[in-house]
């Protein structure tokens, strides 16, 4: 690659080549060491997520708020207080393939996004109480997941940042590389930060007006609690039968329909709570759609939670009764979106995995999403 010296960088960082990349391939690597400190900022960044609501009400005690709750949750399905998760498995540089880890349930699931009178100010009705499966309940359970999604994409700005010059002490070809993937990663998660946002500010206005009647929910009831509880909040391509339900631009104000994705446990029972703001209701009436025509509607869910959702949490003893084949699978239905391509049939499966003791539906939606 013939640059001049003072022409703008090939990488598109608009700095002049000589003191941008020209001689790259001689400088010192990143140590490794920085590398795994910057991965691991989601566990000391913090904020609270509601100042802004209650500005005079907020403490200076930012505590790690649980995203699935420990007590009636987590603790359904501990093996001796610790449950499996791949999502610190991610960042475990001593992790040479992924796969589920062990972590206890004090540290499962936390973020420091909320200070300690907002956690309770907000939470205490679903924290405290049994699910009693109102607009109400799924709303908390939802504003948690949003602040929960959206700090961690905040959080990982540094990460992106660091990684610009992940290209140190390599040659041409792996700086491009590095900085294809930099620009793509960093550019997408820009992207869901504007979306999280503005479903965070429509989530605040519910807050405030207490008109829960703009979120919709489908409520799926599970005899026992589930194998695998999660909490996440994303953007679907397909459908359950590998239909295309929404194309997703990268065009900021083209904000896609998003689905808010939680499972868990509450007075010995399960649930698994799917959300949306009513504008976002046309993708996921499809999804919905294409779930009830699923072959089997609980390993249909199974399968969407495992593919969309990063923040989920597995029981050891679940997960050790499944063939190594099986956990194979689950392991790379994982990796889909993050560490490789989503396709048409993700959500697909003819596999009974036993994750879910399915029961029924409810519905907290309008007539015409209704099914």
């Amino acid at each position: 690659m013939k640059l001049g010296r003072n022409e703008l960088c090939w990488c598109g960082s608009n700095i002049k080549y000589k003191k941008c990349h020209l001689n790259r391939a001689s400088q010192k690597p990143v140590q490794e060491d920085v590398l795994y400190k910057e991965l691991n900022r989601f566990n000391t960044d913090k904020k609270c997520s509601a100042a802004n609501l209650f500005k005079n009400e907020c403490s200076n005690k930012i505590i790690k708020a649980h995203s699935v709750s420990k007590s009636s949750s987590l603790k359904e399905i501990a093996v001796d207080g610790h449950v499996l998760t791949f999502f610190m498995a991610q960042r475990n540089k001593d992790n040479s393939k992924l796969e589920p880890i062990s972590v206890g349930i004090n540290k499962a699931s936390t973020f420091n996004g909320f200070c300690k009178v907002h956690d309770k100010k907000l939470f205490s009705p679903f924290e405290d109480n049994h699910f009693d499966l109102s607009s109400y309940h799924c709303f908390l359970i939802m504003y948690r997941t949003v602040s929960r999604e959206l700090f961690v994409k905040e959080s990982c700005k540094g990460t992106f940042g660091l990684m610009k010059d992940m290209d140190r002490g390599k040659d041409i070809f792996e700086q491009m590389y590095i900085q294809d993937r930099y620009q793509h990663l960093n550019g997408s998660n820009d992207l869901t930060i504007n979306d999280l946002n503005y479903i965070k500010e429509s989530l605040d206005k519910v807050i405030i007006s207490k008109d829960y009647e703009q979120l919709e929910h489908v409520i799926i009831e599970l005899k026992t609690p589930p194998k695998v509880m999660s909490s996440s909040i994303g953007g679907m391509h397909f459908g359950f039968d590998g239909s295309l339900i929404q194309e997703i631009t990268n065009e900021p104000m083209c904000i896609p329909d998003y689905l808010c994705i939680n499972s868990f446990s509450s007075n010995g029972k399960g649930y698994i709570v799917l959300s949306w703001l009513r504008e976002h209701r046309v993708t996921n009436q499809k999804l919905m759609t294409t779930l009830m025509s699923s072959n089997s509607i609980p390993d249909s869910l199974l399968m969407l939670i495992i593919s969309q959702t990063e923040n989920l949490y597995i029981s050891p003893q679940w997960w050790h009764s499944l063939s190594v084949q099986n956990r194979l699978d689950i392991t790379e239905l994982y990796k889909c979106g993050g560490i490789q391509d989503t396709y048409n049939d993700v959500l697909l499966t003819d596999i009974s995995y036993g994750a879910f003791d399915y029961q029924g539906i409810k519905y907290l939606c309008t007539e015409q999403t209704a099914l």
